[in-house]
């Protein structure tokens, strides 16, 4: 699956079960995304098996 730029997205680990929410930076050319994580500017790279889609298109202040 692919994701568009902005799309937010669970970070999720290898079991399955989910790290965090983030953004979408980017899509790198190796086909893998650099991911902002929720709450936080930390940036990860992370491969398109392990993002899985979030329901909701923007943060609440809860979330932030």
């Amino acid at each position: 699956m692919t994701y568009t730029k902005g799309a937010y997205v669970f970070i999720k680990r290898g079991d399955g079960s989910v790290l965090a929410a983030g953004r979408v930076q980017r899509r790198r050319p190796d086909g893998r995304y650099k991911v902002r994580k929720a709450g936080s500017n930390q940036v990860v790279t992370v491969p398109s098996g392990r993002l899985e889609a979030h329901p909701q298109s923007e943060w609440t202040e809860h979330d932030k």
